[in-house]
């Protein structure tokens, strides 16, 4: 449903309270993490730009603002699947991103199956099999016991980095081979421009101009 005009947004400089209004700032800003950071160069963020106002003072819950960012990442990809993107940046970083996007960072982050965590390759061959729900997954591959749930999520985050799987469903999640759900990106991911994909765009969708940096690993 189109949002409602507002003339006094809850957050200042914020105008995303749709799944539509998030779709424009992904496409305006090409990649994005869903919440803000410190201390790291400052990439654009859903949380900076959702209107809706932070928890307040004994209220219940995570607030409304919160809510609002875990809602539209959860449904603007399986709203949008041919547009935009939910994965993980290096480091765990939760984001979305445009498919045009999608095809640089998988130049910059993807790994071969044999070069990840045996741990990792577990959860792969299961995938490989048929697309799978969390749960079924961690029972498939046999993550039971003491620490088995760090090692799941873990290896899990792990896939999504290395982009050799992708969450297709939220309810539950479901996953996928990355090629299966995103054929041709591979294909099209051709060497380039080195810059990183994570380089933030000249103006972050509040208006705040940013500086360009390259955050690639050294050496």
């Amino acid at each position: 449903m189109p949002s409602t005009p507002s003339t006094e947004p809850a957050v200042a400089g914020g105008w995303v309270r749709s799944v539509d209004d998030a779709r424009r700032f992904v496409e305006q800003v090409g990649l994005c993490l869903i919440f803000n950071e410190t201390g790291r160069v400052r990439l654009p963020s859903l949380w900076d730009v959702v209107d809706a106002p932070d928890r307040q003072p004994g209220e219940r819950g995570f607030g409304e603002r919160v809510s609002l960012v875990w809602r539209l990442k959860d449904e603007l990809p399986m709203s949008y699947p041919d547009e935009i993107f939910y994965g993980k940046l290096r480091g765990g970083r939760a984001m979305l991103c445009t498919l045009d996007r999608l095809g640089e960072l998988y130049r910059r982050q993807h790994v071969a199956p044999d070069e990840v965590s045996r741990d990792a390759q577990r959860l792969l061959h299961v995938i490989g099999a048929r697309p799978i729900t969390n749960r079924e997954l961690r029972a498939e591959a046999g993550f039971e016991g003491s620490g088995a749930a760090a090692r799941f999520n873990r290896a899990l985050q792990e896939l999504q980095v290395a982009l050799l799987i992708a969450r297709v469903d939220v309810d539950p999640d479901t996953w996928f081979l990355f090629d299966s759900a995103h054929p041709g990106v591979a294909g099209n991911a051709r060497p380039g421009a080195q810059r990183d994909i994570t380089d933030p765009p000249a103006n972050d969708g509040v208006g705040h101009r940013i500086v360009p940096v390259d955050l690639s690993p050294a050496g």
